[in-house]
């Protein structure tokens, strides 16, 4: 997953004329690429500080992702069709406290893509 998916979701979200988030900049994606990279590179177990620097850096990503999703969800929760809804529920839900699967954030954040797109949010 390229980290524009990340940056896309978050600005077709929280763009507000030039208003912007916090998160909304590809470098907490990034950072955390260059952790999984390093963490898929070390020996099993040899280092544990990777795989601490790994989890700390996607839980800043999934955090972003998990509470952008619950924004649009609730901005645009009128317009949306129950089975996007329904979609968007499940994929929040996924993103507790035991996810750390960065090839399944990926194709959340393209998931969340492709629904919130049907609705021509801006960014």
């Amino acid at each position: 997953m390229k980290n524009n998916g990340y940056e896309y979701l978050l600005n077709s979200i929280y763009y507000r004329g030039g208003i912007t988030n916090q998160g909304m900049n590809d470098l907490l994606y990034q950072e955390m690429q260059n952790e999984y990279g390093n963490l898929n590179h070390q020996q099993a177990g040899a280092n544990l500080n990777g795989g601490y620097a790994f989890k700390k850096s996607f839980l800043v990503v999934r955090n972003y992702v998990q509470q952008a999703i619950k924004h649009g969800m609730k901005n645009l929760r009128l317009k949306m069709e129950v089975a996007d809804i329904t979609k968007l529920t499940y994929i929040v839900a996924m993103l507790n406290r035991e996810f750390f699967d960065k090839k399944s954030l990926d194709s959340i954040i393209a998931s969340a893509n492709a629904v919130f797109s049907q609705y021509n949010l801006k960014n």
